[in-house]
């Protein structure tokens, strides 16, 4: 009976620690959650294009609300170079979405319903920066700060 104790003693001890490693130490490969390369986006690129901004949003989102006049500063500071895709989820109604974006004055090359489960996007908003094979090269998730800001439009308005 002793023996039974003690290796469930030792059983839980092990999985704690497991646990604790899992979940403080372990170090993340991927920390945005986002697949790698999306190439469903390759049909958005047109010829003159080697970059492609995808902004992931809802119509009823506060924090895309908050973000559109970051967005329309986005758009007037990238590079000629870089399209601009709008996506939402698929659930949602991409008419309203549209609506919004006019009210807005925010004018994007294409607004799109996307997979966002099957793609690794869980929140909104997203912008990610996709290169001509529709590899992802950059994700921003929620309402960017004025540093994630620069950061963006830093990378949106050269030729890396």
């Amino acid at each position: 009976m002793k023996y039974l104790e003690w290796a469930t003693y030792a059983l839980v001890v092990v999985a704690l620690l497991f646990l604790l490693q899992v979940t403080f130490f372990a170090k993340s490969t991927d920390d945005h959650g986002i697949v790698d390369t999306l190439p469903a986006m390759l049909e958005y690129f047109h010829e003159d294009q080697d970059r492609l901004v995808l902004i992931v949003l809802t119509p009823t989102c506060p924090y895309c609300l908050q973000s559109y006049p970051f967005y329309r500063t986005l758009i007037a500071e990238k590079s000629k170079n870089i399209g601009v895709v709008a996506g939402i989820n698929s659930s949602v109604s991409i008419e309203l979405q549209r609506r919004v974006l006019q009210k807005e004055n925010i004018s994007v090359d294409t607004l799109i319903a996307l997979p966002n489960q099957d793609w690794g996007i869980t929140f909104v908003p997203t912008i990610i920066i996709l290169d001509d094979r529709a590899r992802v090269e950059h994700v921003w998730i929620g309402l960017l700060d004025a540093d994630q800001e620069k950061e963006v439009l830093s990378v949106i308005s050269q030729n890396e």
